[in-house]
């Protein structure tokens, strides 16, 4: 229950600043890049770079930027960064430690 509250707190705040799409998504974990292309399909312009052993996903709209890990079969890795526009915040996270990056 508090989980719901916490949730619909966020899109209610962060709504009309464009936030509320991943806010509302939850723990990314649970969602492959197929799914994540598909939720946030015509709202958020996407750049895909693949490299030998993952692929860089960077979504962005006019107040945010995430940058997201995926394997090649497009499994979530983890969040790489992200950027809050007009705040000038960014928040990046360290790499795993149980994945190949090269």
């Amino acid at each position: 229950m508090l989980m719901r509250r916490v949730i619909w707190w966020l899109s209610n705040v962060f709504a009309p600043k464009g936030f509320s799409d991943f806010a509302y998504l939850g723990d990314l974990r649970n969602y492959r890049l197929d799914e994540m292309q598909s939720k946030l399909n015509g709202s958020w312009k996407e750049e895909i770079t693949r490299y030998s052993s993952y692929q860089l996903v960077k979504w962005s709209n006019l107040h945010s930027i995430y940058i997201i890990y995926y394997t090649l079969a497009g499994d979530f890795i983890q969040i790489k960064e992200e950027v809050w526009k007009k705040e000038n915040e960014t928040s990046i996270r360290p790499l795993r430690k149980d994945y190949e990056f090269n």
